[in-house]
């Protein structure tokens, strides 16, 4: 674990898609001023921690990606 600076200008709690993202999204935007914070001893939120057997995505896969990385070459 790293250490923390005394002062920061963001603090992003969970790192799950939605924390990812905004960290993603505030380095796209040269911010670098962030930390982020899991409870957890890896990073990935419900995905990580739930089994989900048989998942399958009910709209067309490339919607459910980041737009800054598009992957419309997912098998289901």
């Amino acid at each position: 674990m790293s250490a923390v600076p005394s002062v920061l200008q963001t603090a992003i709690i969970g790192t799950g898609y939605g924390g990812l993202a905004m960290a993603r999204g505030l380095l796209a935007a040269g911010d670098g001023d962030f930390a982020l914070f899991e409870k957890a001893a890896a990073v990935g939120g419900s995905w990580r921690d739930n089994d989900y057997p048989g998942a399958a995505c009910d709209v067309p896969s490339h919607l459910y990606s980041l737009s800054s990385a598009p992957r419309a070459d997912w098998s289901r």
